[in-house]
């Protein structure tokens, strides 16, 4: 990528969104991964590829949950990084190794593949489940006709639409491939892709660049990020930040996870778009997560 602002901006995302356990960063950057490598498909606005994208990353996120049990950070790495106890036995136990960088090989493997293969029009990324009926509803709520040309990008990209209004951080491109947040992260069910766009603009700020800090570098930011939160350090930190915005959504709304704020899981983008298109919750979420990313960022 000759514009690394992505990566810095996807920084959050580890450990479930700031490590609050919700989807593994693995999942997530891979989704948004697959969603980079796909754009300039996208805009030759072939919506039969679209929703290819959409199986596709759908497909990634079942690979992952079938290979390691789960796409849930808590659930995979087993330690409450929330937690000193919990992040002292992912590190001393060696699971940073044995399950975080496994795993983060095997799915570059599986990843390098899905980028590398064209995206075709009605490609299936799973099961469908028996008598699910689809509507199709080109502009949800909140978007008028001939405002955009690209569908998708319905939970984050949003969010990070309105912070970059507000503040100026962001852009464009982070905008549309935020559209791997959708429905839970790769319509996985998973972290609500509207707190996940408030992190990713939270992370064009307080994000790194692993290339630029190095191996050294990155594991320092790591470390010095969750001690602080810890001791109650550090207040302009990516956690210090990111990790109360995450917990008052939490408490809010109840849970960060989209199949329990909508109380079901999508299996396509048009099963998404039909969904968003009458729900004042999402709307409401989108609105918090954006107004609290401002008040933050300002």
């Amino acid at each position: 990528m000759p514009d690394r602002s992505a990566v810095k901006a996807a920084c959050p995302l580890e450990g479930g969104g700031v490590s609050e356990g919700s989807t593994c960063g693995v999942v997530s950057g891979g989704c948004l991964a697959l969603v980079m490598a796909h754009l300039g498909d996208l805009l030759e606005e072939d919506g039969g590829r679209l929703e290819a994208l959409y199986q596709r990353m759908r497909g990634y996120t079942a690979w992952f949950e079938e290979s390691f049990g789960s796409t849930l950070c808590r659930d995979r790495c087993g330690a409450d990084l929330r937690k000193a106890s919990g992040f002292a036995d992912y590190v001393l136990t060696g699971k940073v190794l044995t399950r975080c960088v496994n795993h983060i090989g095997r799915a570059v493997e599986k990843l390098i593949g899905l980028v590398n293969e064209p995206l075709e029009a009605g490609e299936s990324g799973g099961e469908t489940r028996v008598g699910d009926e689809e509507t199709v509803t080109p502009w949800p709520k909140g978007r008028e006709e001939g405002e955009e040309t690209l569908r998708g990008g319905y939970c984050a990209a949003p969010v990070l639409r309105r912070v970059r209004e507000a503040v100026g951080t962001g852009g464009e491109v982070l905008e549309k491939i935020s559209m791997g947040l959708d429905g839970g992260v790769g319509l996985s069910g998973g972290l609500c892709g509207a707190p996940a766009g408030a992190l990713l603009a939270l992370g064009t700020v307080w994000g790194i660049d692993p290339r630029e800090e190095g191996v050294v570098g990155t594991l320092r930011f790591f470390v010095r990020g969750h001690l602080n939160l810890y001791a109650g350090k550090g207040k302009r930190g990516l956690w210090a930040v990111g990790v109360p915005l995450m917990r008052d959504f939490r408490r809010r709304f109840g849970s960060l996870e989209c199949r329990d704020l909508t109380g079901r899981t999508f299996h396509s983008l048009s099963d998404l778009e039909g969904y968003i298109a009458g729900s004042e919750r999402c709307e409401e979420i989108r609105l918090w997560c954006a107004e609290n990313a401002v008040e933050i960022l300002s």
